[in-house]
């Protein structure tokens, strides 16, 4: 994923979820976020 060019909550919720190594559920609720 990319990562580490957002910063604040969004920053903190891709180290997060990269880290856990999202599933597919996480992946669609972080795009909805962006969107």
């Amino acid at each position: 994923m990319v990562a580490h060019t957002e910063r604040g909550v969004h920053g903190e919720v891709i180290r997060i979820i990269s880290a856990r190594k999202a599933n597919a559920q996480e992946r669609a609720f972080y795009h909805e976020a962006q969107t």
